[in-house]
């Protein structure tokens, strides 16, 4: 018990020892207080993720009525904040994804209200995945 409280003494007397002990005692408070702000939110943020809509279709009759999901996909987008969505044409849209300005593109195919028609049919059209 003696030699620890000789320790003791001679760490709080030697200041050099003293703060190099406070300082090394800080560096796993300060690693875990960084690593925390790095996963606190991960979803926090998602709506500056910047992503590009091109919208490539083409309104369908059905039933006599006019059927454009193209556009009314685009119109729910624009109300939704989830993603940075930027709504462009094809070309600037794979520009901007090449200069990385953008994280990815969704284009929505110039079938997609023709194929959304046939969902009634015995044999419906797939759309296929548009990302």
């Amino acid at each position: 018990m003696n030699m620890l409280k000789q320790e003791w003494k001679r760490l709080l007397n030697n200041k050099i020892l003293l703060v190099s002990t406070i300082v090394i005692m800080f560096i796993p408070i300060l690693y875990g207080g960084v690593f925390l702000k790095s996963v606190w939110d991960p979803y926090g943020k998602t709506s500056e993720l910047p992503v590009a809509v091109v919208n490539e279709d083409q309104a369908a009759n059905y039933e006599g009525q006019e059927l454009d999901v193209g556009n009314e996909l685009v119109k729910e987008l624009k109300k939704n904040n989830d993603l940075g969505w930027n709504f462009l044409d094809a070309k600037t849209a794979n520009k901007g994804l090449k200069d990385g300005k953008y994280y990815m593109v969704i284009t929505i195919p110039k079938d997609f209200s023709k194929n959304a028609s046939t969902v009634l049919d015995a044999t419906p059209k797939k759309n296929e995945s548009f990302l």
